[in-house]
């Protein structure tokens, strides 16, 4: 075989080999909300809303100024969900373990910033405040994050053989790899925590080798838990495919809508026309998370008094909801979407 046909065979031979294995991993995004992936995210949230609830009543039970409130409200509010199904078969019949993820540290360490934190900028300041934030660790694997994580499993409720939390693990052993992506450590993302939670009960065998993941996750999923999903899918020959949400359309699509009368803009808000309800399933999460947040966190939901504040009757409710942008394309360290991209290829 001539020199230049044996190289471009071995070339052909390795993408076609890299190809087969990528069609293991498949990203989906989702646009406007359809289908159920925004109901079974707002479960997924609850979870976490009701634990840190559980948490606070606990073990923060001072007086705190609004803007403690604050901190605690927008802290929730951005951790990004998701909710990963790990499809099986057991003595040949199906069965299915679902595991539920809340991106960022432990709700401890998240309750603890928010109030016993230094005193936030533009707060009136407490004994011993310095007025500077507090700026977490980021190694996964030290002691306050894994042992307060574990910790952390006495205030959550509801979970059992079937629906499990994805919690913050040790990394030895594990075939996963998380990388500083803009300085977050992705091992703190919700994919990367139910994926490990996935690796970790097959390592102990509660569910085999071999099944498929079909998952949903609450925002735009970054480069290193996607280079995780194919680790862990040629690890342990598994069939990924998991929906992203972002917060805008392709140009193309949104005008379409805009076009056919379907939806109109309120701000920066895509909606329905006839209901003025967010189109975006990102948007509409967002507004179910805030409604959950408000209903069981604010210091009124929890019959909590405003440290500084002599009326505790009022109706409180701690800054607007912040709109995500629809008439640009995707913000932030989000990639574009693209309704052309379906299966990762290898190198993305």
């Amino acid at each position: 075989m001539r020199p230049a046909y044996r190289a471009f065979v071995c070339v052909l031979m390795a993408v076609s080999s890299a190809t087969v294995r990528a069609t293991n991993v498949t990203i989906e995004p989702i646009g406007v909300n359809e289908g159920n992936a925004t109901a079974l995210l707002e479960r997924s949230s609850q979870y976490y809303i009701d634990a840190m609830r559980a948490l606070i009543l606990e073990r923060f039970k001072d007086e705190y100024w609004a803007i403690r409130w604050e901190t605690l409200e927008s802290t929730m509010r951005k951790q990004t969900l998701a909710r990963f199904e790990y499809h099986f078969e057991r003595h040949g019949v199906p069965a299915i373990r679902v595991y539920h993820a809340m991106g960022g540290p432990p709700l401890s360490a998240m309750a603890k910033s928010a109030f016993d934190g230094p005193t936030p900028a533009g707060t009136p300041t407490s004994p011993g405040g310095s007025g500077e934030p507090e700026t977490w660790t980021t190694s996964v694997d030290s002691i306050d994050y894994v042992a307060a994580d574990a910790s952390d499993t006495a205030y959550f409720t509801g979970f059992d053989e079937v629906d499990v939390r994805g919690r913050i693990l040790p990394t030895q052993g594990s075939v996963l790899e998380a990388f500083h992506v803009e300085g977050s450590n992705a091992a703190l993302d919700p994919e990367f925590k139910a994926l490990a939670a996935i690796e970790n009960d097959l390592r102990e065998g509660i569910v085999p080798r071999g099944g498929m993941i079909r998952g949903a996750i609450g925002g735009a999923t970054c480069g290193s838990c996607r280079h995780a999903m194919r680790l862990f899918s040629e690890a342990y020959d598994v069939d990924v495919r998991v929906s992203q949400m972002f917060s805008s359309l392709p140009r193309i699509s949104q005008r379409a809508l805009l076009a056919s009368g379907e939806a109109r803009l309120r701000g920066l808000l895509l909606v329905d026309t006839r209901t003025g309800a967010p189109l975006l399933a990102r948007d509409v999460l967002a507004g179910a998370r805030d409604a959950q947040i408000r209903q069981s966190l604010s210091p009124r939901a929890m019959g909590r008094s405003l440290k500084g504040m002599a009326r505790r009757n009022n109706s409180f409710r701690l800054g607007p909801i912040r709109l995500q942008r629809v008439s640009e394309g995707a913000s932030g360290n989000e990639s574009p979407p693209n309704p052309d991209v379906g299966e990762l290829q290898p190198g993305c």
